[in-house]
């Protein structure tokens, strides 16, 4: 199975080796060529495969943008007036990105 090294491999690259490996599996070796060639991306499994991780990306993405806002030093400084953000927020942007919505998701 080949394993794609994260941050290395394009989604539709990683599509295409997840889907590929499947093929495998099914003894299908002839459908896996066709598949890594590049001759398969109107499959129904290329498809399925690319959504996940179209959706895995964007979950990533949500989480990296807290996560961003977090480490920032800006966050937590003290010498703001009113306090510093991270006292407002109260880990409402964790909540957020947990629950699958931007970091910043306000209802109004």
């Amino acid at each position: 199975m080949t394993m794609p090294t994260a941050g290395h491999a394009s989604p539709l690259q990683s599509a295409r080796d997840f889907v590929a490996d499947y093929f495998e599996a099914l003894e299908r070796p002839d459908l896996a060529r066709m598949v890594r060639a590049g001759s398969g991306d109107d499959f129904a499994e290329m498809h399925s495969a690319t959504r996940l991780l179209a959706a895995q990306a964007a979950k990533i993405a949500r989480y990296e943008e807290a996560l961003d806002q977090y480490a920032d030093h800006g966050f937590w400084d003290d010498a703001l007036p009113g306090g510093p953000l991270a006292l407002h927020d109260g880990g409402d942007m964790a909540r957020n990105v947990l629950k699958g919505r931007p970091a910043f998701f306000h209802r109004d």
